[in-house]
């Protein structure tokens, strides 16, 4: 019987040794989404065209300064988080990502920015 010096270096052998056999399991095509890759590919296109349209719709929007939101496209939805400096600017920004053409319903995340 061989004794181990430190019981770690076992353990981490096997770790590495068991790492890349799990990786190459991970490959599998039944653990692949069902969608197929070009339907995705096309999704993740309409949402970075979706976005890229919203970000300059409030950009072009001389009232909207110092807006500081974040947009994400959720199931179809426009989420918008972030900061806004009062009430009348979340408002204005709702307002012109609705008239963004593409975009439906719209989650808004924005908080009025606190000030100390």
């Amino acid at each position: 019987m061989v004794a181990l010096a430190n019981p770690f270096t076992f353990l981490a052998a096997i770790a590495i040794c068991a790492l890349p056999a799990f990786l190459v399991g991970c490959n599998d095509a039944h653990s692949m989404p069902a969608v197929a890759p070009s339907a995705m590919a096309k999704a993740t296109t309409d949402s970075s065209m979706l976005t890229a349209k919203i970000k300059t719709a409030l950009l072009a929007s001389s009232d909207l300064e110092n807006l500081d939101i974040r947009i994400q496209i959720r199931n179809g939805a426009v989420v918008l988080r972030g900061f806004a400096d009062d009430q009348v600017q979340i408002d204005r920004s709702i307002a012109v990502v609705k008239r963004v053409a593409g975009v439906g319903k719209i989650i808004n995340r924005i908080s009025v920015r606190k000030f100390t």
